[in-house]
């Protein structure tokens, strides 16, 4: 089910939105004329590419005065080279908007690629929710996976880190001991994808309709452990993925170590995020609760709403309060939960590049 709602503003900030008097400040904005620049700092193509042109280009239609739209794609360090240009250099002044991902709001992600940005700070509007992932292995590898006396299975990554659905495989090789050697650097889940087709790697987590027919189309897949979808608190499978387990219950009862428990939860919290949209800090109420009536009124949008069934027909939309609860969950990691994802990283040998 979708959930839509709208968070009370951030506060009441005094500031007006290219007006100087008084009575003119209660005005709400209008764009007329200007243009929207959507920064974006995944490959073009990937899912969040995606995501974020399609919500842009009927989002513009819903903000007052119906400016136009520029994406512009900024790659690097799983978004995070993106954002911290982004989060110095956006004006606060409605101009400038954001699509990013889990990999720019992960606590260890953020330590390992030196990031300059507070998550907190961010004027979330609304986006999707992590759809649940499914590990797909090569029919001819999965033996391999459960066998350490064999060649290691290749698990492909996108970026420099861990992402929402590589957090499962990491418990894999850490409790369960998968047998795996670790490829990072693609820069887009596209191109990950397709270097799973073409037998460059062997293994890889994707969630994305269009991902899971076209893997599935091909018949030299099988999934053997999934994310699940977190419904009413609780994790429950996702019907795309048949009967492969839920990660989380594979390791159930197997981990011992305290500091590892937290960290396991922070995994899990962490891979319920998706993609969101975002304004710059310190952007004026009036303009957030601008954007937040549009992102509302472009789910209604029966144009919308055909345009991203061809994409991801059954990701669940996330609001602001959806948003900010969970990344206000992951500011609190400790430094200590970190440090455990950042040795056990080291011990598992997560440092191979394509």
């Amino acid at each position: 089910m979708r959930r839509r709602g709208i968070l009370a503003g951030l506060g009441a900030l005094s500031i007006a939105w290219l007006v100087t008097s008084p009575t003119e400040a209660q005005e709400a904005p209008s764009f007329a004329g200007k243009t929207i620049t959507m920064t974006i700092g995944f490959g073009a193509g990937g899912s969040v590419d995606l995501y974020g042109r399609t919500l842009g280009q009927y989002l513009v239609q819903h903000l007052p005065g119906h400016p136009s739209l520029l994406v512009i794609n900024q790659l690097g360090a799983g978004g995070v080279v993106a954002l911290n240009s982004w989060v110095a250099k956006a004006e606060p002044n409605g101009l400038a908007i954001t699509i990013g991902a889990e990999s720019q709001t992960d606590p260890d992600a953020l330590f390992r690629t030196q990031a300059k940005y507070d998550t907190t700070s961010l004027n979330y509007i609304g986006g999707l929710s992590a759809y649940s992932q499914g590990l797909y292995v090569g029919r001819d590898a999965v033996a391999r996976l459960y066998d350490k006396s064999q060649k290691p299975v290749l698990m492909g990554l996108v970026g420099s880190t861990l992402r929402s659905g590589n957090y499962g495989v990491f418990w894999g090789a850490s409790v369960l001991g998968w047998n795996i050697k670790w490829v990072r650097g693609y820069p887009s889940t596209s191109e990950l994808r397709q270097a799973l087709e073409r037998g460059e790697i062997e293994m890889s987590t994707f969630g994305s309709s269009r991902d899971i027919k076209s893997l599935g189309d091909t018949g030299n897949f099988k999934v053997v452990s999934q994310g699940g979808t977190v419904k009413d608190g609780k994790r429950v499978p996702r019907a795309a993925f048949g009967d492969a387990p839920i990660l989380a219950d594979l390791v159930k009862g197997k981990i011992t170590d305290p500091l590892a428990q937290k960290a396991f939860d922070y995994s899990e919290n962490v891979s319920q995020v998706g993609m969101w949209l975002a304004l710059p800090p310190k952007t004026p109420k009036p303009i957030v609760d601008v954007y937040v009536k549009a992102f509302n009124e472009t789910l209604k949008d029966p144009q919308y709403e055909a345009d991203f069934a061809k994409i991801d027909p059954d990701s669940l939309v996330a609001s602001k309060a959806d948003i900010e609860a969970l990344i206000g969950k992951l500011a609190k990691v400790s430094p200590q939960t970190v440090e455990y994802i950042q040795d056990e990283m080291k011990r598992l040998d997560v440092d191979q590049t394509k």
